[in-house]
């Protein structure tokens, strides 16, 4: 094949993409207003309600549902800080 027919069919596949790629957006965008490209809202309401394992896992108490999507990053890579160390660091963040 020719160098320009390749940069075509390149060029043309990165398009398609792109496209599909708003697509979905608008699509979710339609479907839930609150959708954002970064969906900060979604995080900022996950930060609000409290974990759903906190009634089985005594870990869990007093952890947001944000944190317990954290948390399971937090034991995959070994860190695993207790409510105390949670508290502590929202105490600082906040002062």
């Amino acid at each position: 094949m020719k160098k320009m027919n390749i940069g075509w069919i390149a060029g043309g596949t990165v398009a398609v993409a792109a496209a599909a790629g708003t697509f979905s957006y608008l699509k979710r965008k339609k479907d839930d207003p609150d959708v954002t490209g970064s969906n900060l809202q979604g995080k900022e309401r996950e930060d609000k309600i409290p974990s759903p394992d906190a009634e089985k896992d005594d870990a869990e108490k007093g952890l947001t549902a944000l944190d317990h999507h954290y948390r399971e990053e937090w034991v995959a890579n070994t860190i695993t800080p207790t409510e105390e160390e949670i508290k502590a660091a929202e105490e600082k963040v906040n002062k």
